[in-house]
């Protein structure tokens, strides 16, 4: 005589299919809402780490939204701009402690002869800086083109008056101490008094930033702190709503 005992496990199998079907969708939903949660944390460090950030550097954290096939979501900066320099590479020294890329100024500069190899530019104390801390591009544009101007002038054989005409001019100028320094200087002062104002110095060796914006720490902190609970969240809200 024996006795068996049996467990159906019809509902649970049931319970289980039902899960299986819905974790695409969910785990979509959950990426998603901590994605865009980690964007609006990256954008408030954004805020904080750097002084008066310009409306792209702002924007410039973008997301990729999972779906149900894909299993993704991406944050990156964004990695292109309308003029100028695209984030990714400006942001990417302050993220990975780095030495920053060529600014595309300091490539024309260069396509033009005017700044030697190994030499990199930086604002001089008598640059004019907008609320960000930069030099616009509308004034980069303009010492660009009149400097492009002398130099043609000088390779045509020009007599130098329209290189004497010209505000900006590439060459060195003693300093304090007797200290010269190479860049682009601005005339001023007049024939009576005539001077120099210095607006982007030439340094030897690339300019290195140290790391201080967390951007992967950020991201993988609210991950590991709020994809479990978005997850149950989406889950449950999946089952509630699911055709039966």
């Amino acid at each position: 005589m024996d006795v068996s005992v049996k467990l159906d496990t019809s509902k649970f199998d049931k319970a289980a299919a039902e899960l299986k079907k819905q974790l695409p969708y969910a785990s979509s939903v959950a990426l998603n809402n901590v994605a865009f949660r980690i964007r609006g944390e990256e954008r408030a460090a954004i805020g904080r780490i750097f002084v008066n950030p310009a409306k792209l550097t702002l924007n410039s954290v973008l997301v990729k939204k999972a779906t149900k096939r894909s299993g993704v979501a991406k944050i990156f900066i964004r990695d292109q701009a309308p003029n100028g320099t695209a984030p990714s590479e400006y942001l990417a020294p302050s993220v990975i402690n780095e030495n920053r890329a060529d600014k595309r100024f300091e490539r024309a500069l260069r396509h033009a002869g005017l700044l030697p190899r190994g030499m990199y530019v930086v604002h001089g104390k008598e640059a004019k800086l907008n609320k960000h801390g930069n030099i616009s591009v509308g004034i980069y544009k303009r010492i660009l083109a009149e400097l492009r101007a002398n130099s043609g002038a000088k390779k045509s054989g020009a007599d130098g008056a329209q290189g004497t005409k010209s505000k900006y001019f590439v060459g060195k100028v003693n300093g304090k101490r007797n200290k010269q320094w190479y860049g682009v200087w601005k005339r001023a002062g007049g024939k009576r008094n005539p001077t120099a104002k210095p607006i982007l110095i030439f340094l030897k060796g690339r300019p290195n930033y140290r790391q201080r914006f967390p951007f992967v720490g950020i991201a993988q902190g609210i991950a590991r702190r709020h994809l479990p609970i978005e997850l149950d969240k989406a889950m449950d809200h999946a089952i509630k709503t699911s055709k039966r």
